[in-house]
């Protein structure tokens, strides 16, 4: 038995777009003329079978044919399809690991009212702030990480500065470039279309850079509110992205990719 991979991607949109480059819009008429052929082939088909049988077997004969050979052909179609589509139909597993070390980094910055005092991650120990959860997935990935994109909301945006100062009292030798994303924009981190856009943003800018660049990027879904977790995630479903997860419990860094499989029989 092997066993095959399949991109992760989502059948459905990738059906409506592979017909649409076929037949198009449905609104011109070259898809006026395909459809138009197609309806005269498959009433053809049938007729052609009708006089066939005919021929072969009479008049009196045809109709018990076309019932009983109909009904026959109908339950074959059922078991031959119902057996494929089992037996073909694509696994789902989640891949999990440590996360490996990656140039680029994506994380969403959680709002606070003041700058945490923090110098060292024996801090954390008295101090509590959404953003240790950020440092330790930076930490993580030192000393590979070039790139740090920092997506924004319109309650964040003012903390980034903030942001960075504290990140260069954690790692001062650090060398990381810290990219602020939706600056100059009103993203709410409760509006799942603001997120798909801002990510999307993101992986855009990375993939200028080649695709490789791409897959030397991870996105964290550690922080923030429930919604950026799930859609964090859900943008990770296309091939060669993964999402990470840092443990309340232990702050080990997990990596996590969806992938699509069908197992096929030697």
């Amino acid at each position: 038995m092997r066993v095959r991979l399949i991109k992760n991607s989502f059948s459905g949109r990738n059906l409506k777009l592979a017909l649409t480059s076929v037949i198009g819009n449905f609104l011109n008429l070259q898809t006026f003329f395909i459809l138009t052929a197609f309806a005269i082939a498959v009433s053809w088909i049938p007729d052609g079978l009708g006089l066939l049988f005919n021929m072969w077997f009479g008049i009196e004969k045809l109709s018990y044919i076309q019932i009983v050979g109909g009904f026959i052909l109908l339950v074959t179609l059922f078991i031959v399809g119902n057996y494929f589509l089992k037996k073909n139909y694509p696994k789902i597993e989640i891949y999990s690991e440590e996360a490996p070390k990656k140039e680029n980094l994506i994380i969403f910055l959680s709002p606070v009212n003041n700058k945490p005092e923090i110098s060292s991650f024996e801090d954390f120990k008295k101090v509590k702030t959404p953003w240790q959860m950020p440092a330790v997935a930076v930490k993580h990935h030192l000393p590979k990480l070039k790139n740090l994109f920092v997506i924004l909301s319109n309650k964040s945006k003012n903390n980034f500065e903030d942001f960075k100062e504290f990140l260069n009292s954690l790692f001062p030798d650090s060398n990381i470039n810290i990219y602020p994303v939706g600056y100059d924009k009103d993203i709410d981190f409760e509006n799942m279309e603001d997120l798909k856009d801002i990510i999307e943003e993101v992986y855009e800018t990375i993939k200028k850079k080649g695709k490789k660049k791409e897959r030397e990027t991870i996105i964290d879904i550690t922080g923030g509110q429930k919604l950026v977790s799930i859609v964090g995630a859900v943008q990770t479903l296309i091939e060669g992205r993964a999402f990470q997860y840092v443990s309340t419990t232990d702050y080990s860094v997990k990596s996590f990719d969806l992938r699509y499989y069908e197992e096929q029989n030697d």
